[in-house]
């Protein structure tokens, strides 16, 4: 773990892609403006450390439903940030939208969500009900489909949605 100043980063080697997967909740946060310093703030602030590093293409984790004239802040936030990721100029950027993010948050020193375990399992045993845009996609399974994505895609922007993160 690296305690990092995101409103004062230091200049980054040499880079071709960066992979942004900065986020938090609003519980942990403790309040909007927290909230918005991680989800968007810092994830804008890495990114444009990666231009001036030479980095071309972007991978970053989102959410789903993200749109930045939701009513809903947390939408909203996740929508601003993907907005003004593409005014960045990456020749690629991968935007991830997963519903629920299923893995373990321990390594990650955050705090056990109330009832998350209940609802995981919940999900993982109504899994062929739910549609695939909406089930669970364990975080592995969205790291490994934003780097195939961002890799071996094509340039412009392009939107994984919860079915395109499943590994199977």
């Amino acid at each position: 773990m690296h305690a990092v100043d995101f409103s004062a980063l230091p200049s980054l080697p040499p880079v071709d892609d960066v992979y942004i997967a900065l986020g938090t909740t609003m519980a942990e946060a403790g309040g909007q403006n927290a909230f918005r310093a991680i989800d968007y703030s810092a994830v804008l602030a890495t990114a444009q450390a990666a231009r001036r590093a030479g980095a071309t293409r972007c991978g970053v984790v989102s959410a789903m439903g993200a749109d930045p004239q939701s009513r809903i802040f947390y939408s909203r936030i996740k929508g601003e940030m993907e907005r003004d990721l593409q005014a960045l100029g990456f020749s690629t950027l991968v935007i991830a939208r997963p519903s629920v993010l299923a893995g373990n948050r321990q390594p990650l020193h955050q705090t056990p969500r109330r009832g998350e375990s209940l609802s995981l399992a919940l999900l993982q045993w109504l899994r062929p009900l739910i549609p695939a845009n909406y089930r669970a996609v364990a975080a592995r399974d969205v790291a490994h489909a934003l780097v195939h994505a961002v890799r071996h895609g094509t340039s412009g922007v392009q939107v994984l949605s919860g079915r395109a993160l499943q590994s199977g």
